[in-house]
C-alpha cells in the first residue's frame, strides 16, 4: 500500500468520481488540465480554513486522498454536467477534519485569573 499519492493520481481519482473516464482508459488532456486548475485553489482554501495543509502535492497522505478527491470532484462537477453540492463538500470536509484531528489531550488546562 502506498503511503503517499501524487497530484496526478488525485486528478485521475477526481475524474473517476465525476465519471468522465472509464477504468483503464486514459484521461483526456483537456479534462486533466481543467481539473488541474482547481487543485491549487482547493488546497489553499483547505489550508486557510484550517482543515488540512498539503505542503507537497507530490506526497499527499493516503488517508486524506479519498476526501481530497471527493472535494476536487465536487468543485469540478460542472465539467461533467453536474451541479456543485454543498452537502457533499460538508461531508468530505468533516471526513478530513476527523482524519487530521489529533484526538483529545486529556490535559488539565490552567486558568488565568486577573
Amino acid at each position: 500500500m502506498e503511503i503517499t499519492k501524487t497530484r496526478t493520481q488525485l486528478i485521475r481519482e477526481a475524474a473517476e468520481k465525476l465519471q468522465i473516464v472509464g477504468t483503464g482508459q486514459p484521461l483526456e488532456a483537456e479534462y486533466a488540465a481543467r481539473i488541474d486548475t482547481a487543485v491549487d485553489p482547493l488546497l489553499l482554501q483547505l489550508s486557510i480554513d484550517g482543515i488540512c495543509e498539503v505542503a507537497n502535492d507530490t506526497a499527499i497522505p493516503s488517508e486524506w486522498f479519498d476526501a481530497l478527491a471527493g472535494l476536487l470532484a465536487n468543485v469540478c462537477a460542472s465539467f461533467a454536467g453536474k451541479m456543485f453540492d454543498p452537502q457533499v463538500r460538508a461531508y468530505y470536509e468533516s471526513m478530513l477534519r476527523r482524519v487530521t484531528s489529533k484526538g483529545p489531550y486529556y490535559a488539565v488546562l490552567e486558568a488565568e485569573y486577573y
